[in-house]
């Protein structure tokens, strides 16, 4: 797993509490680790958040959202 180093946190989801937040590499959106998904009548997962928007992404103050290799953590942006 990757560890990018001090002042960095995985993002846990705004909605479930238990997945973190991953990017989506096929459509370039902010999505819980433990999406929905639907195929063929199959249902996997159990949360739905997804967004496009950085905005929409719960950070502590004087934290922003950075991403590292297409994984998103919060960085502290002041010590």
């Amino acid at each position: 797993m990757l560890n990018p180093g001090p002042n960095f946190r995985r993002i846990t989801c705004p909605q479930c509490r238990k997945g973190t937040i991953v990017l989506a590499s096929t459509t370039a959106r902010f999505q819980c680790s433990r999406l929905r998904q639907e195929a063929d009548g199959f249902r996997s997962g159990h949360c739905g958040f997804a967004t496009r928007d950085r905005a929409e992404i719960p950070v502590e103050p004087g934290e922003r959202v950075t991403v590292v290799d297409f994984t998103p953590f919060a960085k502290l942006t002041t010590p």
